[in-house]
This record gives C-alpha cells, structure tokens and sequence, in this order.
C-alpha cells in the first residue's frame, strides 16, 4: 500500500495511470469505506452464527457445574464415593501380573467374551468362550438402580436439560450440509468457504480494476489480518461463543490467510508492473514506505511457503519458528508502510495481547509423576497439583522443564487429551498419556525409564516440574450426559479421549446427573497386549452398579506372532461380563445398531412421569422420539476411522433417528 496519511485511494503520487475515474464502471469509490463496510457485513454474519447458538448456550448453563467446568484448571480437596477405590489411583501402571484377579477383590463370571471364531492366527490351544449372558435389556434395567455406594438413588433426579442441534431439528439440510466432499471439508464447509470468497472478490473488485487500481486488495488483505490472528489464538471470542475451540476453526484460518496473501501479491504485482511499465520502479525502491512494501511481500509469502502441509508435517518446528517471525515482521512493514492500515494492526495487537494473558492466567506451574507404559509405548504424566476444572475430551498444552528433554526441550509446548475425570472420586491429579511419535515424545518417554523406585518399590516414575496450559477444546455448548445414549469410538491412542469421556459419564450416572440408558465404548488397536495396561480399569469401571449399561468392545487388527502368549494370557483372566475381544476392524455399524436399539428398548420400561422430561410408556420408539433425547456418537483417531464412523452415521435411516430423538457426531481427528 502507498504511504499515505489521507483515507484517499487515488495512487495519483505513482503514476497518472493509476488515478480512479470519476465516470464509468469504475467510478472513484472510497476504498476504505467499502473495506469497512464488508467488514461490518462479516460481523452480521458471525453474530447470526452466534444468534443459532444461544439456545444451546442456555441450555448449558442452566447447570451450576457447567458453570466451572471447562475454564479454568485448579485443585479441590478429593472427595470420596464409588470411584475412591485405591486401585483407581494407578490402573494404568500395573505390569500384567497384577491383573491376574480383580484388584478390588470382586470376581467375574467365569464366562470369556474374547471373539475370534474368524481368527486363522488364533492358537488352538487357547480355549476362547464367547459371552453366554442371556441378560433382557429389562433384567439389565432392573440391576442397576443403585450406586456402588449402596446409595438408593432416584435415576434423573439432577438430569441436565437436552438441547438438540440444529442437525437433529434440520434433518434433511443437515443431511446435504454435512455431506463430505473430500477429507475435512463438507458441503457446509464449502459453503461458508465459497461465501467468504464472494464477499472479498465483491471488495476487491467493485469499481474497481486491480490491474490499474490495485490498492484496493491491499485493503481488503490487512482487514483480514485481524480475523486470521483471532481464529489462529488459542483463546477466541469467536470459538467461546459459537461453541467451537480453536482447532476446529483452523480450516478457516488456513482459507482467511490464502485470501489475505493472494490480495497482497495482487496488490504488490500491480505496482511492480506499472512502475516497471513507466520506468519509475528504480526511483519508488528508494522510499522508505516502499522498501517496507518489499519486507511486508516477502514476510507474508514466507508464510505461505512454510505453511503447506508438507512443512506442517514434516518440519513443524521449522514451520513455528517461521510462521511467528514473519508474522511480526509484516506487522511492523506493514505499519511502516501504509498509515490507512494502522487500525487494522492496532485491533490485531489487541487480539493477540488477549490471548497471550488469557493464556498465561489458564497456566499452572506444577509437580508431574511420568511413568512408561511399554506395553502402549506411550508415556502417563500425571499433573499432581491439578484435579479439576476441565470437561471430558478437552486437552491441555504442556512445557516439560527438565534437562532431560534436552537443551531447548523446555521451550517446546505439545497438546495433549486428558485422560481423567474432572473432580473424580480418586485422589490422582490430572492424567495425560503421551504416545512415542515424534523426537518431543520419544525423549519423554525416556526420561520416564529413568527409574526412581518408590518406599515399597511398588513401581517406575519421575516427578518433573511442568507448565499445563489449558484447558482447551471439548465438546463446546454439547453436553453428552443429556443425550439417552453414547457411543465413542477410539483408534489407537485415542482411547484417551473416548476414555476420558466414559469415565465422565459413568460418574455423572452414579451422582444422578445424566439421561444416558447406554453407553458404549470401541476400541480399534494393532496389538491385543495394548490392552493388558487399561484392563483392570476397564473392570472397575464395568462393575459399577450404573444405572445406564456399560459396554466395551476392543478390536486388534494385527493378528499377533504364533509364539505369541498374549491371547493365552487373556484367557486366563477373569473379564468382566460386559467386555469383549474381537478380531478384525471395529464393526461400527453393528454397534450403534445396539446403541440405538437398547437406547429405544429401554425407554419401553418407564412408567409415565419417572423422572424429569420423559415421555410416555415406549417414549421414543413413536415420530420423533418422544420420551429420548438422541444418541450422541463421538469418534477420535486417524481421518481414515473417523470418515467411516461418520459415513456409518449418515446411513442410517432419516425415521430411526427420528425415532431415538436424533443423532450426534464429535470428530477428534489425528491431524496438524
């Protein structure tokens, strides 16, 4: 942009050529007015987006915990109830000796539910039983209508509201808006995408040509400076509102910064010819404004180069180091250059400034106790000044200060799934597991072999001082617990989000806070001795008297060597009498067919006005599942699984979802 002090838009002081017409299609437009006044439209639009979501918004606070939970983390004093049993303090660090027997002492039925008729790698020697439980849906109904505690408790006595999504209300446009048309992007997406577009041409290009009046995309490109650092903070406004966290709002990011960087070449291109054309671009290099124009070019197209996904992937330290530097160095070319772009840089400041305090008042400097799990190859840090305050299927950021992790190892901040349960019955603090993918990991993972044995040697760990930022993401204005059944789906490492959010509702069943009659969690892994570390969690939490049905069904999809004896070994435990073992890819299909089904079944066993908000005998088997309030599918691995899920999830038929109250999808995806 020419440096100027008046809001004019004429480049007269460049060249005669560049003068706006005052008649004609290109009648002299002042650029800055319209570049405001586009803005002014984008903030209608995000305000109607804001307006859509209040319902839920409401919906959510009208629960007291929602009011703490997500926000801020902290420590309380631990309470006691049905999950305070000791082995649940370290369920993920027992070898698999010590799981020969329940390590509460409760026994199991000695039938097996390890699955694989269709094995050709299974060992003969190893007799595998399938689940013989005849157990009705109404029998399963009938047992649990108590806590472990022993307390008798009236099911839904706290239950939260449910809010549908607009997908549920919306059923056949959700069905056309949600449709992917390749990985990450749907037709909504595209939609979104596509207006966006239409709004910057229109500014770009209303009366005006950007081969002789090019500084109008100069305008338009730093408008959108302040929107590509407010949806790249880890802290929004935008994200709090609309219910959506920083990641999921990346794709706009990415599409906001393309825009703002074609803008500027145009702009940037456009000078250079007509100097060039007019033999003057020698003389304009020597002006300071100019010379800044230069920086600001390069800066802004160093960004585009080392943020292909190829840098992301392959080089994501180069990419950080890159991407901030030149983001600051076209901030100050910029301002060096146009004084027209000032407020624009001011509100980008400001954006920035929030984030970086709001980040600083959400960070704990604490103790953390690393422990490996070699059997996961992953890590399990757990945070011990840090309990509370966070929701499942959030995740936090955390610094690791310790020589270990090498010279600069301190500076790096990696993100991380909690694992635990906020304000959980147990005294652990918060729990991260940290699988061994990248040097950052591998180095933890060593720094935890470094043994510390404890007073009774009891196991292997490293107490390291460690800053958590966070936490972050979750399921937004969602709450999971108001659905009448749940299904999540994890692939490899991430169980520790399907696991976090199991966990959640289980304890919100037993305090008589959630509508859930079904809850089931899947589990696709390579190698079945990944299961052996989560086993005897797996049982306490199967064994709890809950009110809604626990299952879980784990999947391995590499057959294991025929020397093998980790199948042998499964065997010989006692599961329990709702866990399974298969063979094969995760049957995503077949599993929310069960959800759904036991989520309608159930229903038909309630008398009329048992418990707040139900419906009538056979709630929810009627048009629009009177009596449930949908099922909710959540799904955290590779995009290969979660495509699947969701492709599973758009086919079942427009009448059964209606008939559970609608149904639900939460992507985590493995993605940079």
């Amino acid at each position: 942009m020419p440096n100027t002090t008046s809001t004019s838009t004429s480049a007269a002081s460049s060249s005669s050529s560049t003068k706006a017409p005052t008649t004609g299609p290109y009648a002299q437009v002042n650029a800055l007015d319209l570049v405001y006044n586009v803005d002014v439209f984008l903030l209608c639009v995000l305000a109607l987006f804001f307006l859509l979501t209040v319902p839920k918004i409401v919906i959510r606070f009208t629960q007291a915990s929602e009011w703490t939970a997500g926000h801020f983390l902290h420590y309380i004093t631990p309470q006691s109830g049905p999950l305070s049993a000791p082995s649940n303090r370290r369920e993920l660090t027992r070898p698999a000796a010590a799981l020969q027997r329940s390590p509460t002492g409760r026994t199991f039925d000695s039938e097996k539910n390890i699955e694989d008729d269709d094995d050709p790698f299974r060992d003969p020697a190893v007799n595998l039983y399938r689940n013989k439980s005849s157990a009705s849906a109404r029998a399963n109904l009938l047992r649990n209508t108590s806590s472990a505690s022993g307390r008798v408790r009236r099911p839904y006595e706290n239950a939260p509201a449910h809010m549908p999504s607009w997908t549920t209300m919306l059923p056949r446009i959700s069905s056309i808006v949600t449709y992917p048309l390749r990985p990450e992007i749907s037709i909504g997406k595209a939609f979104i995408l596509t207006v966006y577009t239409c709004i910057m041409i229109y500014g770009v290009l209303y009366k005006s040509n950007p081969f002789t009046q090019p500084t109008r995309a100069a305008y338009v490109a730093i408008s959108q400076i302040p929107v590509v650092i407010l949806l790249a903070s880890k802290n929004n406004l935008l994200g709090m509102l609309i219910g959506f966290s920083y990641e999921r709002l990346n794709f706009l990011h990415r599409f906001a910064a393309r825009i703002a960087i074609i803008c500027i070449n145009i702009h940037a291109l456009g000078f250079i010819y007509m100097w060039s054309i007019n033999g003057i671009f020698t003389q304009k290099m020597k002006i300071t404004s100019y010379q800044a124009a230069v920086v600001a070019l390069v800066a802004i197209d160093v960004i585009a180069l080392t943020s292909l996904r190829f840098m992301r992937e392959k080089f994501h330290g180069i990419f950080k180091i890159y991407h901030v530097s030149s983001v600051i160095i076209l901030l100050v070319a910029a301002y060096i250059h146009s004084q027209p772009s000032h407020p624009y840089i001011y509100v980008t400041l400001g954006i920035y400034l929030f984030d970086r305090v709001t980040r600083v008042i959400r960070t704990r400097y604490t103790v953390a106790r690393l422990t490996p799990l070699p059997d996961l190859g992953m890590t399990r840090i757990e945070i011990l000044g840090v309990n509370a305050g966070w929701r499942a299927g959030q995740h936090v950021r955390i610094r690791v200060l310790s020589r270990g992790m090498g010279l600069l190892g301190w500076w790096e901040c990696h993100p991380f799934t909690i694992v635990s349960v906020s304000k959980g019955f147990s005294e652990e603090g918060l729990v991260l597991m940290c699988k061994k993918v990248g040097t950052w990991t591998t180095r933890l993972y060593d720094l935890s072999r470094k043994v510390e044995y404890g007073e009774a040697g009891t196991g292997i760990s490293q107490d390291v001082k460690v800053l958590v930022e966070g936490p972050y993401g979750g399921p937004g204005h969602t709450v999971f617990s108001s659905f009448s059944g749940a299904l999540f789906v994890a692939g490899g490492s991430g169980i520790t989000y399907a696991l976090a959010t199991f966990q959640e509702l289980i304890q919100k069943d037993l305090e008589g806070e959630s509508r859930l009659k079904v809850i089931e969690l899947v589990w696709s892994i390579q190698d079945p001795a990944s299961l052996l570390p989560l086993l005897s969690l797996f049982a306490d939490l199967l064994s709890l008297r809950t009110y809604a049905t626990l299952r879980v069904s784990i999947y391995y999809t590499r057959p294991p060597a025929p020397s093998s004896s980790v199948l042998k070994t499964l065997s010989t435990l006692p599961l329990p009498a709702n866990l399974s073992l298969h063979s094969g890819r995760p049957k995503v299909g077949q599993s929310l067919t069960n959800v759904l089904d036991e989520a309608c079944a159930l229903s038909m066993f309630k008398k009329r006005g048992r418990g707040r908000g139900e419906g009538t005998i056979g709630g929810g088997l009627g048009k629009g599942g009177k009596g449930l309030s949908g099922v909710v599918v959540g799904v955290c691995g590779p995009r290969g699984l979660c495509d699947e899920v969701v492709k599973v999830t758009r086919g079942v038929d427009r009448q059964r979802k209606e008939a559970v109250g609608g149904l639900e999808v939460h992507e985590e995806v493995f993605s940079m």
